[in-house]
């Protein structure tokens, strides 16, 4: 009776233990993500979302105990947007920890949002594939109604580093050939085998963006025949990254312009 009463007391120990541990966690300081690519993040305020393809942001969030609570506040012309309304979007936390969360909606808003499954999601983070060898990148980003650069980016293996650039790109525009930097070529292997690439072989884009760049990207791989394409002007989370990194590279890479050849 005596060793069931501490195996007991341990048991409880244990979980509030673990109760307490996973208090502790910052839902909103890590960026989630599930195996099908689905992801939750958080960005000034907003919360940004995917569920199974249904992606979208929301305004205003709170975490409120075990639950997290998405808000759109918005006017309407029904009262000729002279009141500011709230729909509410509740998502039961059911676990947490550093590493893994798992979510469900609770309220009807959310359930017509996320369906009524439990999603487990992975801190993205932890997300490396040691795998991922490239032997060429290439990389098209378009213009918009912005100012959004025109460029077209090859880089080899060996850091070899080829950029033609079009409109919004201020003195860089034209053919120039660099090469990255060892550092500049860490940070992009890195990002390769941090960006789920083996999953976008069968991803696609749902629905379209208007006034965005559209970008792609055609990897080849040093261990395989196969080549990775991809088109979107509506990145999902996993790439945006390496994204981000092409798209800066042209102002951090010596770069020799290549004269163009009189006709």
């Amino acid at each position: 009776m005596q060793m069931s009463k501490r195996g007991s007391v341990l048991l409880v120990f244990v979980l509030m233990w673990n109760l307490s541990s996973a208090q502790k966690v910052q839902l909103d300081s890590i960026r989630w993500i599930t195996k099908s690519l689905g992801y939750l993040y958080f960005s000034q305020g907003h919360i940004n979302y995917n569920f199974d393809g249904i992606d979208g942001s929301k305004s205003k969030y709170a975490i409120v105990k075990d639950t997290l609570i998405m808000s759109d506040i918005y006017t309407s012309s029904a009262d000729k947007f002279s009141k500011k309304h709230r729909d509410d979007f509740k998502f039961l936390i059911r676990n947490i920890t550093p590493s893994r969360l798992y979510l469900k909606a609770i309220d009807p808003n959310a359930i017509k949002l996320a369906g009524n499954i439990t999603y487990e999601f992975t801190n993205f983070k932890n997300s490396y594939d040691k795998d991922i060898k490239f032997s060429k990148l290439s990389f098209l980003s378009s213009t918009c109604y912005g100012d959004c650069p025109q460029l077209g980016i090859e880089i080899l293996a060996n850091g070899d580093y080829k950029l033609k650039a079009g409109e919004h790109v201020g003195n860089y525009s034209g053919t120039y050939t660099g090469k990255l930097s060892a550092a500049q070529l860490d940070t992009l292997n890195y990002l390769l085998k941090h960006s789920e690439l083996k999953k976008m072989a069968d991803w696609e884009q749902t629905g379209t963006v208007a006034d965005a760049p559209n970008y792609y990207f055609a990897i080849e791989y040093t261990n395989t025949k196969k080549k990775l394409s991809i088109t979107t002007n509506k990145p999902p989370m996993n790439v945006t990254d390496l994204i981000s990194f092409m798209i800066r590279s042209y102002k951090s890479v010596t770069l020799r312009k290549v004269q163009e050849k009189a006709n």
